[in-house]
């Protein structure tokens, strides 16, 4: 009885097992705006890690704390991006938003190279979000600076 069981585990351990999904390899019509979106939100996160790593504090502890939130918009065919800080700052803000459109437009190979997408300035519309106080305090829009206009209110 023990050889049988021997022979079963060995048998179960040693042999190649072959798994396949199709459904993994099923292409579908997910846009390319979405697909480059949740690229560069996992880029964003991985980036996030570090500097908060390297910093202490936590959601508020300092001005290099932040969080990027990337979302294709379809309507506009253009990403929608917000960065969320704890500084009650334009110039901060607008500092945060310049280095994240940086980093965005120095993805250009790869966004190339992975999804036939090259990204122009025109295509972001980005704004900074203080978090202490809830308030976008800097506004990105066609490839320029938007003077900070007050959200639209409920009817």
């Amino acid at each position: 009885m023990k050889k049988l069981w021997l022979a079963l585990v060995l048998v179960l351990t040693q042999t190649p097992v072959f798994s396949q999904n199709a459904g993994l390899a099923k292409t579908g019509s997910v846009p390319a705006g979405e697909r480059v979106a949740h690229y560069l939100q996992i880029y964003f996160e991985k980036i996030g890690t570090v500097v908060e790593t390297k910093s202490s504090g936590g959601l508020f502890g300092g001005s290099k704390t932040y969080r990027v939130l990337v979302l294709y918009d379809p309507d506009r065919q253009g990403l929608e991006v917000t960065v969320i800080g704890g500084e009650d700052s334009r110039a901060v803000g607008q500092s945060m938003l310049d280095a994240a459109r940086g980093i965005i437009l120095k993805l250009n190979p790869r966004l190339q190279k992975y999804f036939e997408v090259t990204l122009q300035e025109t295509d972001l519309s980005m704004d900074y979000l203080c978090a202490k106080n809830g308030q976008v305090l800097v506004r990105y829009r066609d490839g320029k600076y938007k003077d900070n206009e007050p959200a639209p209110t409920a009817k």
